[in-house]
């Protein structure tokens, strides 16, 4: 059986909203505010890396899609292992 691992940006009190800044909210962009280190930047690219597969909501996928249009377009015209 497959696992499911959910990855979130969210603060302590938890606040999920507009993490990266890019969606105009009063306090958005939090997440970046902070370094996360190697030890936590080496923790989030094996955690995705490590996966089968990513689910994302619509609007981080149409942040995805218009930062990486050609990943994007290959990755959904790819056939499912």
């Amino acid at each position: 059986m497959s696992r499911l691992v959910v990855s979130e940006f969210v603060t302590v009190d938890g606040v999920m909203e507009d993490p990266g800044g890019s969606e105009g909210f009063e306090r958005g962009g939090w997440a970046f505010r902070f370094e996360r280190g190697a030890d936590g930047d080496k923790f989030k690219l094996d955690e995705v890396m490590g996966a089968d597969a990513q689910l994302l909501g619509r609007k981080t996928y149409e942040g995805f899609a218009a930062a990486w249009p050609p990943v994007a377009m290959t990755r959904r015209a790819s056939p499912r292992r």
